[in-house]
């Protein structure tokens, strides 16, 4: 993985210290003022001292200072490095481009560059880096493979995608790039982008095992999951590698044939005892079926994997608290330093602390000390502890605390993506207590400091809405549509509010059609599909759509719009043993009791 622990240098470090001598043979006179070499040899004294003491952050300014006096690329080259590892993209940039500046045949610095113009939200430099990579190597096809390697850890996966689409554009012909570009559009849930993809990698290179499961993957995702199935299945026949059978179980599991995924993989765990792939597979079906002590069991298999240590900290964490095992869930979660969940298991630490064992302190503290100590996820924590502070109705201090972080890094993209959130935290928590007023002053502010901000405006038309100024809302949410027109959630949040409230349905139907062509198995847009047709009078059509809603969200206002279906339809036996059923589980639902209300009348 192109991303890592700062920590795994340690060694790097120290011999960096310890040829401090050869490093200063390199140094360039800078005049009589200042001796390089002591400066040299100062700098890389304190970055070893800081690293002792966890303060990453600090040692690796240290080491962009020393690399700036060094002649030697290779300081630059470790300072990019260890900048990547901890998250310091402005230090990483100018390190790679002094790295560039002394050696300019390393190629890789160009990489570099991308990386972190990407993670600073520069991306037409990140294009540009990128591209004189690939076109300063010797294999395009190897140079696009790293590329997507290094960008497939990246938590802009828009921006990553957006690069990687530069490269497939530029390198049509090449392979790798249409499979790697399928899979970041995987996680990003762009199925269609992830169907196109894998089948022109799949034609370029069509004996490429991985990229045909890929594809049938995509089928299985885009609805053709008998296809995708026959694929898989014909695959794992055709080449009974352990990897390709491993990934036809996944296939299995994810569509829900998960007693053929047992068979599966307990044929292969009898012939490959303790393969860890295996177990992990066997870990988390049982986990989705519900077998929380043999998915215990099983993720305690596996935590001795390097690959997989992270996630079974974080999934034995989940099964303690599941189980109320507060402590044993913190003590697991505490030790998830790295990956998808890293961010997630220490705000589950902190919200253990806050809630459960009432030590809100204590929730400040985790989350203060595990953003010291791991610099990549500071900001993460920063917006937990800004959450936390405003609960405690601390907003000022929670403002404060982004403030002082912006003031020292005002270019920091990710900065000022927490303080959007954390001003609409603030505004929710004023809508909760019914503070209108402030909660309009908090997207005020928002807006003035980011000035078209789609979320921040979104909220404001919620916060409309809220105030029942519901002609106001559909004017705020017009100007979302229009600006951005593919966006599922404002065509949806608008098509929802003109046929539930505003009776203006004919409107709402083009709407709620598109956002349905862009997300078909949303379930919030499947039912607002179904409610205007309810309300136009296609009531067959309404009810097909609303019962597939709830059955992939089964929520109370999903089932209230279900019972005026079917009493609509004259079902009224089915109307009232839906209602009934769905108040035992949902007594307080306001869309439940009102509509037992008016069918009682």
């Amino acid at each position: 993985m192109f991303r890592s622990s700062f920590p795994a240098r340690n060694a790097a470090i120290r011999c960096t210290v310890l040829l401090g001598a050869a490093l200063l043979g390199a140094c360039a006179a800078t005049g009589p003022v200042s001796d390089p070499r002591m400066d040299l040899d100062s700098h890389l004294l304190l970055a070893e001292i800081a690293r002792e003491r966890e303060q990453f952050g600090e040692a690796v300014a240290h080491y962009l200072e020393a690399a700036l006096i060094s002649d030697n690329p290779q300081l630059a080259e470790l300072t990019a490095e260890l900048a990547q590892q901890t998250d310091l993209p402005d230090i990483g940039l100018r390190a790679a481009q002094r790295w560039l500046e002394l050696s300019a045949e390393a190629n890789l610095a160009h990489l570099y560059m991308g990386i972190f113009r990407v993670r600073l939200g520069r991306l037409d430099q990140a294009h540009a880096d990128f591209g004189a990579f690939v076109a300063g190597a010797e294999s395009a096809a190897a140079a696009v493979a790293r590329s997507i390697e290094a960008l497939a850890g990246e938590s802009d996966t828009e921006g990553a995608i957006s690069v990687v689409r530069g490269l497939v554009d530029a390198n049509p012909d090449v392979a790798e790039g249409h499979y790697g570009l399928a899979r970041l559009a995987l996680r990003s849930g762009d199925y269609d982008a992830v169907l196109a993809h894998s089948e022109l990698a799949m034609e370029l290179s069509p004996d490429w095992v991985e990229a045909r499961m890929l594809y049938a993957r995509s089928l299985l995702l885009t609805g053709s999951g008998e296809n995708g199935l026959a694929l898989a299945r014909q695959l794992a026949a055709d080449e009974p590698r352990l990897e390709v059978r491993l990934q036809f179980a996944e296939l299995l599991l994810s569509s829900g044939a998960t007693e053929e995924a047992r068979e599966l993989l307990d044929q292969i765990m009898a012939e490959s005892p303790g393969l860890t792939e295996a177990a992990r597979a066997l870990a988390f079906q049982t986990l989705s079926d519900g077998d929380l002590e043999e998915s215990r069991e099983r993720f305690n298999e596996i935590r001795t994997d390097p690959r997989f240590r992270d996630e079974s900290f974080y999934y034995l964490g989940r099964i303690a608290e599941m189980q109320d095992e507060h402590l044993q869930a913190m003590r697991h979660y505490s030790r998830v330093v790295d990956g998808a969940n890293a961010v997630d298991a220490q705000l589950r630490v902190a919200q253990l602390l806050y809630v459960d064992l009432e030590d809100p302190d204590g929730a400040l503290r985790h989350l203060r000390e595990f953003g010291n100590a791991n610099p990549q996820y500071v900001t993460d924590m920063l917006l937990g502890q800004g959450e936390i502070l405003v609960r405690l109705g601390r907003e000022s201090e929670a403002v404060q605390l982004l403030a002082e972080e912006l003031q020292q890094s005002p270019d920091e993209e990710r900065l000022h993506d927490a303080n959007v959130q954390l001003h609409l935290i603030l505004a929710q928590d004023a809508v909760e207590e019914e503070r209108y007023g402030e909660a309009d002053r908090v997207l005020n502010r928002a807006l003035n400091s980011y000035p078209g901000n789609p979320s921040v405006r979104y909220a404001r038309a919620l916060l409309f809405q809220e105030r029942g100024r519901l002609r106001r809302s559909a004017t705020a949410l017009e100007q979302l549509v229009e600006d951005y027109p593919e966006d599922a959630g404002f065509l949806n949040a608008l098509g929802y509010l003109l046929t539930d409230e505003l009776g203006r349905h004919d409107e709402a139907l083009p709407l709620l059609r598109r956002a349905l062509a862009a997300e078909p198995d949303n379930p919030a847009i499947i039912d607002s599909m179904g409610w205007v047709l309810f309300h136009l009078g296609e009531l067959e059509s309404a009810l097909d759509y609303l019962e597939r809603a709830f059955a992939l969200f089964p929520d109370p206002e999903v089932a209230a719009h279900i019972v005026d279906t079917h009493w609509a339809l004259g079902n009224r036996e089915q109307a009232m043993q839906l209602l009934n059923e769905s108040l035992e589980d949902h007594a307080d639902s306001e869309h439940l009791l009102e509509v037992q209300q008016r069918l009682a009348q």
